[in-house]
């Protein structure tokens, strides 16, 4: 792959067609893209200036902490929350990181924290339990308000606090996984994942494309459910209401 500074811009030049198209059609709509394609371009020039730098060293306490760092930045801005940024966060960080170190192992042995295999496969795994986890949680939360008086009944007779917790728990998880999995079959029957995409196109083999596919897959629905259950574990003890 080479893709030189002229190349970029002419590549960049594709935009045109649709900006004229919104111009004539909806001119708001159009200076609304063009503030989030800006934004974008902002955070991408930040991102790969940063990424430079984190690649050239390759240090394995800095991939750690750019880890940690992008995670956390990640949270608090998309958990804005407080009580739903710290569980997920917390829990979030030590799961991924068993998870990814076990993907790691699972691809090369030898090359566990170099910035080239660390750093992505962390972040794919955190973005995929960031997004699901705060709809999780949030579910968990409306539904435990709501079904307040159901859960004291419960306790009431006799039902362990696991045991009334039941079907809040199964609406959060379910809620919380459906769209995901809508997603994953979507993809499976109707186009080639982005992340397939990608490898194919870095000249890794088709095999191996598919069998580190299939092991991210698996990785994520795990790292995402653990997740997922000790960030509303986590919440419950903030909240002063334990499982």
């Amino acid at each position: 792959m080479n893709i030189t500074i002229l190349r970029l811009v002419i590549g960049l030049l594709l935009l045109i067609i649709p900006a004229l198209i919104l111009f004539r059609l909806d001119r708001r709509f159009l200076r609304q893209s063009a503030i989030v394609i800006g934004r974008l371009a902002i955070t991408l020039l930040v991102l790969v200036g940063c990424l430079y730098y984190v690649f050239l060293w390759d240090k394995t306490w800095i991939n750690i902490l750019w880890v940690l760092l992008t995670s956390g930045i990640a949270t608090a801005v998309y958990c804005r929350k407080r009580w739903q940024s710290i569980p997920i966060y917390a829990s979030m960080t030590v799961v991924t990181f068993i998870v990814g170190i076990v993907v790691l192992l699972l691809i090369d042995t030898s090359r566990i924290f170099e910035a080239i295999l660390f750093i992505p496969v962390m972040t794919m795994l955190q973005a995929e339990a960031l997004f699901i986890c705060r709809r999780g949680i949030t579910t968990y939360v409306l539904e435990r308000r709501t079904h307040q008086e159901l859960y004291e009944y419960l306790r009431g007779n006799g039902a362990s606090q696991l045991e009334a917790l039941r079907p809040i728990l199964t609406k959060a998880i379910t809620r919380a996984f459906a769209p995901a999995l809508s997603q994953l079959l979507l993809v499976g029957l109707v186009f080639i994942p982005s992340l397939l995409c990608g490898m194919l196109i870095g000249g890794i083999s088709p095999l191996q494309s598919v069998a580190f596919l299939a092991v991210m897959t698996a990785a994520a629905l795990c790292s995402t459910m653990l997740t997922l259950v000790f960030s509303i574990y986590i919440y419950t003890r903030i909240s002063k209401v334990t499982l």
